[in-house]
């Protein structure tokens, strides 16, 4: 588990549902330890009127504000399309930074290379900065002693960090321990651990994830690794394929949001079986790996169409589905659970 931090989440005139994605994420996984979001357009609100969860954290107009409140990291809880600094943003880093804070940022521009911040070096953690010493996948998946359990999309950006995440709390609740690795900014907040697959160099993705699972491989029977992209989106494929090979997962759960039916490209999405079966089939040459349930993206959906939506994926994929954030019943964690003991053999 992390250490205890005392968060303030920067996310200046972008806090919504949508828009303030690396906040959201600690708002919503290590809600006790967030402070206050500091967004002047919204300042005097609370976080739950504002995303529908996060219960009465403050919303502050400033970082001088929400420094009274005695915080230990900034987290620049925003990421523009690109990932790059608004140089409007500079004054509440500088801020933070000569207050003493650690700021974590998940930006594509590294901070801790900027020429004004440099000095401040080491308080930074550029959160998709690769790590030094990257190699060409090595093949360690044969040697392993944990099981491997990556979350993946019928499209991007349809749950698959908040799949992994549900999961483990439910596992956990099954008695079962795991480790959550992180592939995308916010996740990696949210664990401490992880590599930004989407900032490394095409070659090395997946020899960047097999040695993330090789730091933590044989320390509990499960580890839960963070999906990105979808292997049939035309633009984010390829991330997603290095991912699927330097997991060489054991298992996948599938994220899918039944209101979605084309990418962005205005492509008609596959069926789900198709998404299923492909997946297991790019593994196959190397290994067994199956797909274990599906978790159901209700967005868009009223309570009365949940139900009907979940069983015709069960019928449909003869698979668990569940809606684990609405209505969550387990029933995806029951079947991770019986199949990891019946493949552990405990």
């Amino acid at each position: 588990m992390p250490e205890t931090r005392r968060f303030i989440l920067f996310a200046e005139d972008r806090l919504g549902p949508l828009s303030s994605k690396t906040a959201n994420g600690l708002i919503r996984y290590r809600p006790k330890e967030v402070l206050a979001v500091i967004d002047s357009t919204k300042a005097g609100k609370t976080v739950g009127t504002v995303l529908g969860y996060g219960g009465d954290i403050p919303i502050l107009a400033s970082v001088e504000t929400g420094l009274k409140l005695k915080p230990d990291v900034m987290v620049i809880g925003i990421a523009p399309i690109g990932g790059g600094f608004s140089e409007a943003w500079r004054p509440a880093v500088n801020r933070a930074l000569e207050a003493g804070l650690k700021v974590w940022s998940g930006l594509h521009y590294f901070l801790s290379t900027d020429p004004e911040f440099s000095s401040h070096s080491e308080q930074i953690w550029d959160l998709r900065k690769p790590p030094s010493g990257l190699k060409v996948a090595q093949g360690n998946w044969t040697r392993r002693k944990s099981k491997i359990l990556l979350t993946i999309g019928s499209d991007s950006n349809i749950g698959k960090m908040t799949t992994a995440l549900e999961l483990q709390t439910q596992l956990a609740a099954r008695g079962i321990e795991t480790i959550f690795i992180g592939t995308g900014q916010t996740g990696i907040a949210i664990a401490e651990r992880g590599v930004g697959v989407d900032a490394v160099v095409s070659d090395f993705v997946n020899g960047a994830v097999e040695a993330e699972i090789d730091k933590v491989d044989g320390q509990v029977p499960l580890i839960l690794v963070e999906g990105q992209g979808a292997v049939t989106h035309p633009g984010y494929s390829g991330v997603t394929l290095g991912l699927i090979h330097g997991c060489m997962p054991d298992y996948f759960v599938l994220a899918h949001q039944p209101t979605r039916l084309v990418d962005d490209y205005n492509h008609p999405l596959p069926s789900l079986s198709f998404v299923r079966d492909l997946h297991e089939t790019l593994v196959s040459p190397f290994k067994t790996a199956r797909v274990l349930g599906v978790n159901m993206y209700s967005k868009g959906m009223t309570l009365d169409e949940i139900a009907p939506a979940l069983a015709g994926l069960r019928r449909n994929l003869k698979l668990p589905a569940e809606d684990m954030v609405r209505q969550p019943t387990g029933a995806v964690a029951d079947a991770v659970a019986l199949t990891l003991k019946r493949d552990l053999r405990v």
